[in-house]
């Protein structure tokens, strides 16, 4: 995985960091042994993210499509798919 990330080091990238079902563009701003670390376009937030969060890694040179029903349809050539814990259950 750290190979894969490392080719996209720098790079603007798709991720669904902020919300779990929700890719965004995010910039990829370092790679390390144990984790990578990107920084959202939307709001500046800058993600440290550890291998063992990552669900699926896609990749293709026109693009990888992403969107939802009621969301505008993207493109990004590298996305990255990380699992989200729930920290907080409205009562």
């Amino acid at each position: 995985m750290k190979d894969l990330l490392l080719s996209h080091l720098n790079s603007k990238i798709g991720i669904n960091a902020n919300r779990a079902y929700r890719i965004d563009e995010a910039e990829l701003i370092a790679v390390e042994d144990q984790y990578f670390t990107v920084k959202s376009d939307e709001d500046g937030i800058t993600y440290h993210v550890p291998y063992f969060n990552i669900v699926k890694l896609m990749e293709h040179p026109e693009g990888v499509v992403v969107g939802g029903l009621f969301q505008q349809h993207r493109s990004f050539p590298f996305v990255v798919k990380i699992g989200h814990v729930v920290e907080y259950v409205p009562s």
